[in-house]
């Protein structure tokens, strides 16, 4: 058995979304020490994301304590990690998702009947433009911070409605507040969004069984077609891009890609099933039809 020390943000979610696979690993008869960090990401909170550095804002500090072995792993939500991780890093487990959609937090109003001109809490691209095809007389209004201080924000009446990840809502034990769970296949979410992804030095022998005994194989399929969109669409969190997959029985993913212009008023979309082994290449190959439909302005792809 081993002594294993997991690198997390401070954040409340982040450190119970770790204590969720310290538990995992307390089970297999490991001991497990929390090491918590103040990345980046959480200090600026003043600046949008785009204009400070994007995702490896939130990963930067936890990459260097890992080359440095002052932590054996780190615990990210999925969708924050960049595709490019650090040389002699990896991402070596895909575990625990939660419910992956995006959801409507308000004061008693759905999506559809939010009254015209409310204004909506969101620094994604991806859920303004997703949203705007929608509803296009909301008001977008860009929130930073981790989930509670933009659900505190909410509650204070800074804006009528929030627009975030149900894993989060739900890690944290607040489903009570979720007013509406929103159609994965219309808004579609982030690649990556409700899985939990460890990364380590890949070259840890000693660990692999480790890691082996935590990965889900399936739900690593269902990432790895998910980013390989992304990668491929050469964007990071800030780009309206949503990957959606899904299993069809054992053997075929359904994955769904969508892009959108920041206005809503043109989007694409692929929307393809095909065989487990085939899910990389198709994954790719939506990717570089996309980019090219944004390059395009999206013509023949409007809805």
């Amino acid at each position: 058995m081993a002594h294993l020390k997991i690198g997390t943000r401070h954040s409340q979610l982040a450190l119970a979304q770790s204590q969720l696979v310290a538990d995992r690993l307390m089970a297999l008869g490991h001991t497990v020490e929390l090491v918590p960090f103040s990345t980046r990401g959480d200090r600026v909170q003043s600046r949008a994301l785009h204009e400070v550095g994007g995702k490896g804002l939130f990963t930067q500090e936890l990459e260097q304590a890992l080359l440095a072995a002052r932590i054996d792993l780190a615990v990210h939500s999925l969708k924050d990690l960049p595709i490019d991780v650090a040389p002699g890093l990896a991402v070596v487990g895909y575990l625990l998702p939660a419910d992956r959609r995006d959801v409507l937090i308000s004061h008693g109003y759905s999506l559809a009947a939010l009254p015209e001109g409310s204004r909506i809490g969101t620094s994604s691209f991806r859920r303004m433009a997703f949203l705007r095809a929608i509803r296009p007389d909301l008001q977008f209004v860009p929130i930073r911070g981790n989930l509670t201080t933009r659900v505190d924000k909410w509650r204070q009446g800074a804006v009528d409605g929030l627009v975030l990840a149900a894993a989060g809502v739900i890690r944290l034990g607040w489903s009570s507040l979720i007013q509406e769970y929103l159609d994965p296949m219309v808004v579609v979410p982030a690649p990556g969004q409700g899985i939990l992804a460890i990364e380590a030095v890949g070259a840890r022998d000693d660990l692999q069984p480790i890691w082996a005994q935590l990965n889900d194989p399936r739900l690593e399929r269902v990432a790895r077609a998910e980013r390989a969109v992304l990668g491929a669409f050469g964007g990071g969190c800030q780009v309206p891009l949503g990957a959606y997959a899904t299993w069809i029985g054992d053997e075929r993913l359904r994955l769904v890609a969508q892009v959108a212009t920041l206005d809503g008023l043109s989007i694409g979309r692929q929307d393809v099933e095909c065989d487990v082994g085939d899910a990389l290449k198709v994954g790719t190959q939506l990717g570089q039809q996309l980019a090219q439909a944004g390059a395009q302005g999206m013509t023949g792809s409007h809805r």
